[in-house]
């Protein structure tokens, strides 16, 4: 998801406030997600791009970041849904997996905005 922001020009902070209120919204990344998104900036420069504007409205919206005892970011993700955490991920696998779990998902709609599935 956190790529999608540069690719789509979407602020995907913003529209997780139209959708849950500007209240009492906290984000989070697994630190496996940033490993991959790492890994991904040396592919090309374009992706460097991207993960460079993903990173820049991470601190602008105040992502936390932390360890999750799992394997890489997908596994890290799932372990989070358990424990209540809404994921935002188009990755349809992972899509289907947190469901699976009775987990709630946020996925981009039309490269425009976000939309809850339950």
């Amino acid at each position: 998801m956190l790529l999608n922001i540069a690719r789509f020009r979407v602020d995907v902070f913003a529209e997780a406030r139209r959708i849950f209120g500007a209240g009492n919204i906290e984000f989070a990344v697994p630190e496996q997600v940033l490993a991959e998104m790492e890994k991904l900036s040396g592919k090309s420069m374009k992706l460097k791009k991207e993960i460079s504007i993903a990173r820049e409205l991470m601190a602008k919206n105040g992502a936390k970041t932390g360890k999750i005892d799992a394997r890489g970011a997908d596994e890290a993700l799932k372990k989070l849904a358990v424990k209540g955490a809404i994921v935002a991920t188009n990755d349809k696998e992972l899509k289907d997996s947190v469901r699976e779990l009775n987990g709630k998902v946020l996925c981009l709609r039309q490269s425009k905005f976000l939309v809850l599935l339950e």
